[in-house]
This record gives structure tokens, sequence and C-alpha cells, in this order.
């Protein structure tokens, strides 16, 4: 069930000229549910670490919860991309994006929106 959304992380992951180490761990929990959850080290010591809950619909895999955070070398919020129901009055609720300041409106990212984010973080542009 998640073969295909773990080898499209996992492409990103090796294709980076900036990651230095990542792990990611696939579990089907049953014939419906699974998740994907993993942490990524890149060149200039950040960390991203992701979830994301998937479950099988009659005709298609759908992305039920997800969270991903970015962390700089310190250990220090650089962003963070969640759809947990803690803020409703966001305009794309449950959808946002914490950052060291607050809260932003978000729609909900994939993985390679986020993935290319990090990227241009660590690389000093974004």
């Amino acid at each position: 069930m998640l073969k295909a959304a773990a080898a499209l992380i996992e492409a990103k992951l090796n294709d980076s000229a900036v990651v230095v180490t990542y792990d990611l761990v696939e579990a089907q929990l049953s014939v419906y549910t699974g998740y994907l959850e993993g942490s990524v080290t890149f060149t200039n010591n950040a960390r991203l670490i992701f979830f994301e809950f998937w479950r099988q619909t009659n005709t298609s895999l759908e992305r039920d919860k997800y969270r991903y955070h970015l962390m700089d070398s310190q250990n220090q919020l650089v962003f963070r991309y969640d759809n947990a129901p803690h803020n409703p009055q966001i305009v794309t609720f449950p959808d946002h994006k914490h950052i060291p300041d607050g809260l932003l409106e978000s729609a909900a990212p994939d993985f390679a929106d986020v993935f290319e984010e990090a990227e241009l973080y660590v690389l000093g542009i974004g």
C-alpha cells in the first residue's frame, strides 16, 4: 500500500546533494492504513523529522495526517507543517505552518514541497 509513497520519498532523499543521512520507516498497520516516518540530516546539520499517516479508500491512497518539522543545527524550529486540529481560527484549518514567530495559513504540502523548502534553507536560499 505505501510502497509507491515511500519510493518517491526515498528517491528525493537519494537525489539530493545536501542530504548526509536519513532513515525511513514504512509501517503497514492494517490492510487499509499505514504510516511513513523518518528523519533527514543535512550538510548544515539541520534535521527534518516527518510523519505521514495514510489510508486506503476504494479508489485512492489518502494522507490523513502529516507533520514535517525542520530544525536548525541547534535544534531550534525553522518551520513545521502539520494538520493537527488545534488552530480553528486559521482559514486553512486544520492545515497550517509554524514558524519561529508564530503561525501561518498554509495549504497541505506534500513531502516534495517541504523537502524542496528544506533544501533551499540548507543552501541559504530560502
